[in-house]
């Protein structure tokens, strides 16, 4: 598993930033993922992943263990 910190630091160490201003880089790329897609649009990030919130309707199950 790897943490915002984590990334932070790499981002730091490879492009001679501090710690602090690399760890506000990424925050901000988070806070711009997350407000794009609570908008309802998709962010796509190539060669990382595509973000949208979908909407999926609940389904009807049963507990295996009752019935």
């Amino acid at each position: 598993m790897t943490t915002t910190n984590e990334i932070a630091e790499k981002i730091a160490t490879e492009h001679g930033l501090t710690k602090v201003q690399s760890k506000a880089v990424v925050e901000a790329v988070f806070a711009a993922v997350t407000a794009a897609a609570t908008s309802g649009a998709e962010t796509s990030i190539p060669s990382f992943g595509k973000f949208k919130v979908k909407d999926t309707p609940e389904r009807e199950a049963r507990n295996p263990a009752t019935g």
